[in-house]
């Protein structure tokens, strides 16, 4: 810094308001300046201070960076990067790589690691960085992720920190390593492999770990009872329940409702039971539901809290009564009263604890998932008071989630036939909902595409952004005619409809070589 300082005003400012000879530098140096500024400040043309400046920077720049020292190193040097047992993907894909890592949209990452692993290649190596920085950003490219990283990969990983996630791991299957010496994300992976192969060593492996964890491990690795989750876990998920956390006390509840005939769950049914009594009326008998008059003894224990928020809309009876139901699984309903989803929704719609049955309702589905609640409870949201059907609200676009693929096309396609949805409407709707690498319908694909048609994407400032990402989720037999619609109206773009065109058609060029990408040997075969 010492040499520029002479210059630093000079550059600051500009020669035209502050010119003035160039300073004079010791040794080898100066002299090279001197001589590089003599050679342009001949005498028929003399130099501008500009030009004079600028060679003196000229100079000083690469000597200055030759004669830098970087730190001693200290330690051993690491171990040689093994060699790769896989090829690297086709040199012809380097370029849409590169530009797919640095400028695509996030949902083509996923598919260009999963596609590489699956096909038995790897990433180039100068991609490695950039891919490890993806996976350092989002969780859920990891698993993906670690399948295209290839030997190199998982070596460069080990050297940085930031990259450690993926240290000493692999494409296949979880190592011991990674549950004594890995990450959260990787403690948790290996978990729930060795969950689906054999339930009981991993709930016992569990058993023994949490009470030396903090609280949000704790409840991140208890979540993985989910898988094959059975009676044999119901006395863990007990002691869970009086839990330090109320994260984990939570979800030991949610876990419970999973677990058929389990004992806090019949109790739970039990006091609804005590609530819910038939009544004969004049168009015959009719279920009637009274919420509780007082707290009883025993609720602080299962997770009931007689004390209503001050903020929440429910008076204290109907809040007791929220908390009841919740806790209690959506087939039990069916069970006692013997009526269907539909009348069940009906009927609540009708009572005067209304709000708290759907509010109840909803938070057991988000334990349970059964999709023919869900689809019932959209149907209720699908349309107002006259009759027409609303935007999505966040309470629709969570059921949605809740649901397969092909049902909440369906939904989509019900809202466009009715409500007229803008574009950028639908195809937040349709990326909000898309399953992790699975591509939409090609019916779906074509609904969309007809929108696109009609509306003027070129002026379609909400929806245009959004184009490339969606382009990397429809149904492959669409890429070409989603990428002519793209370039439609291309006449006085600007620049920003310039650069999303020229991403769509991006996207659709690595998809398309993706789908002749040849399959060479798995990496498990």
């Amino acid at each position: 810094m010492s040499a520029w300082t002479p210059l630093l005003p000079t550059i600051m400012v500009g020669t035209e308001r502050q010119a003035g000879a160039l300073p004079d530098w010791p040794g080898e140096i100066g002299a090279l300046v001197s001589q590089a500024v003599a050679a342009v400040d001949a005498p028929a043309t003399p130099a501008t201070p500009a030009v004079r400046l600028l060679r003196a920077a000229a100079v000083l720049a690469p000597c200055l960076s030759a004669g830098a020292r970087g730190a001693d190193w200290t330690t051993a040097l690491p171990a040689s990067a093994p060699d790769d047992h896989r090829p690297a993907a086709p040199e012809g894909l380097h370029a849409l790589l590169y530009w797919a890592l640095q400028e695509g949209p996030a949902r083509l990452h996923q598919q260009i690691f999963t596609t590489l692993g699956d096909h038995g290649y790897r990433l180039p190596p100068a991609l490695l960085p950039q891919a490890l920085e993806l996976g350092r950003r989002s969780v859920a490219l990891r698993p993906a992720l670690l399948g295209a990283l290839g030997e190199r990969g998982l070596w460069l990983a080990s050297q940085q920190e930031a990259w450690r996630y993926a240290a000493g791991a692999s494409g296949d299957e979880p190592q011991e390593s990674h549950w004594t010496d890995g990450t959260l994300d990787q403690r948790r992976a290996f978990l729930r492999h060795e969950r689906q192969a054999d339930p009981a060593a991993s709930r016992q492996r569990l058993e023994r770990c949490l009470p030396e964890l903090p609280a949000k491990e704790r409840a991140d690795l208890l979540a993985v009872l989910d898988t094959a989750i059975g009676p044999d876990d119901e006395p863990l998920l007990e002691r869970c329940r009086a839990d330090r956390s109320r994260e984990v006390r939570d979800l030991a509840v949610r876990l419970l409702m999973l677990v058929p005939g389990a004992a806090h769950t019949r109790r739970a049914e039990g006091r609804l039971a005590a609530l819910l009594r038939q009544e004969r009326g004049l168009l015959g008998r009719r279920w009637v539901l009274d919420a509780p008059t007082a707290t009883a003894p025993d609720w602080e224990s299962d997770q009931i809290i007689a004390t209503r928020p001050a903020q929440d809309s429910l008076g204290e009876r109907a809040w007791w009564l929220y908390q009841l139901v919740r806790q209690v699984p959506l087939a039990w309903w069916l069970q006692h009263t013997g009526l269907s989803v539909a009348d069940l929704l009906s009927w609540a719609a009708k009572s005067d604890w209304s709000e708290a049955l759907s509010r109840g309702w909803f938070d057991s589905l988000s334990a349970t998932r059964e999709p023919i609640w869900a689809e019932a409870i959209l149907g209720t949201l699908q349309h107002d008071q006259a009759g027409n059907a609303p935007p999505m609200s966040p309470k629709s676009a969570q059921l949605l989630q809740w649901l397969p693929q092909d049902q909440r096309e369906r939904h989509w396609q019900r809202h466009v036939d009715e409500a007229k949805l803008p574009l950028v409407v639908l195809l937040s709707a349709c990326l909000d909902g898309a399953t992790l690498g699975q591509p939409l319908s090609q019916a779906m694909t074509r609904l969309v595409l007809a929108r696109a048609r009609d509306g003027k994407l070129k002026d379609d400032y909400g929806a245009r952004p959004l184009l490339p990402e969606f382009c990397a989720v429809i149904h492959p037999d669409s890429l070409d005619a989603f990428a002519s619609v793209a370039q439609i109206q291309r006449d006085g773009e600007t620049a920003s409809h310039a650069d999303t065109m020229t991403a769509v058609t991006q996207v659709a060029a690595l998809r398309r070589a993706f789908l002749s990408l040849p399959r060479l040997k798995s990496r498990t075969s």
